[in-house]
Formats: structure tokens, sequence, C-alpha cells
């Protein structure tokens, strides 16, 4: 089985079984799939929204989590059958206060745009005070947080 490991901005909607991976912090990372075809997909994002001086859109969720829906659209996957995980939107870096949580800002604009979409959020593993690393199964939907160590 293929294995791809996602960086920042990056998105993959496979139709091949494939594992899919990605560490995060502050970032989210969305996972889909389609039940009945076994089709799967995740995306990595660090930011909510594009801002002026953003060099990729896909940096950010408004974009990223746009670009992976339509990914499964173009396959002819009616999204109306995909389901959604989604991880990270930690608050890994101490030191900031409240009114600077990027990660939560994440997941709520993920929420926000899957909700817009109907498409139902099956797990949620978010805010946690550490790193993850996200292992997704395209195939199967199946995924797998491990915590990572702090150095």
């Amino acid at each position: 089985m293929k294995r791809i490991i996602l960086n920042i901005g990056d998105i993959v909607v496979s139709e091949k079984p494939a594992v899919l991976e990605t560490v995060l912090g502050s970032c989210v990372a969305v996972c889909l799939w389609d039940e009945g075809l076994k089709i799967g997909g995740m995306n990595h994002f660090m930011l909510p929204d594009v801002t002026e001086g953003i060099k990729n859109p896909l940096y950010c969720g408004s974009e990223s989590i746009e670009t992976l829906v339509s990914g499964f659209a173009k396959t002819g996957i009616d999204t109306g059958r995909l389901r959604a995980k989604i991880f990270g939107g930690g608050k890994v870096i101490k030191g900031f206060g409240e009114h600077l949580d990027i990660g939560r800002e994440n997941v709520r604009i993920a929420k926000e745009i899957l909700n817009g979409y109907g498409i139902p959020i099956v797990r949620e593993f978010t805010h946690p005070d550490y790193g993850i690393k996200v292992v997704f199964y395209s195939a199967t939907g199946k995924a797998f947080v491990k915590q990572l160590q702090d150095e």
C-alpha cells in the first residue's frame, strides 16, 4: 500500500488504498472518506483564512477544505456520501494568551465548511496540548493518532 506524507498545504484524494500521514500541532487535518467507494483523502492546513501575504492559499483552511471536497467531486462522488474526521488544532505554543488561539480557529473553520456541505463529522480529536501524528487509511476510513513526545 502506498504511503503518502502530507506537509502544510498538501491535499491528497486517493482512489486506491493508501496510508496518509501527517504531523500536527496547531495545524489541522481533515480526513474525508466515502465508505461505499472506499475512497479517502486528507489535507493539512495551518491558518483558518487567507490573509494578505500568504504565499500559498492552500495553507489556509478556507481554501484547503474547499479544494479537498472538490477533489472528491472531480472523481464523480456525491459529496453527500462523505464522512469527516478532524484532527489537530492544538495549543502547543505556550505563552500566548487566549486571544491568539490559531488551533481553535482552524478547528472552527473546518467545522463551519464541513457543516456547509452537510458532511457529518464522525470523529474529532482536537485541541490537544501536544503534537500528534495522524495515520489515515484511505480505503477503510480508519484513523490512528499518536501523541508526540515533548523534546
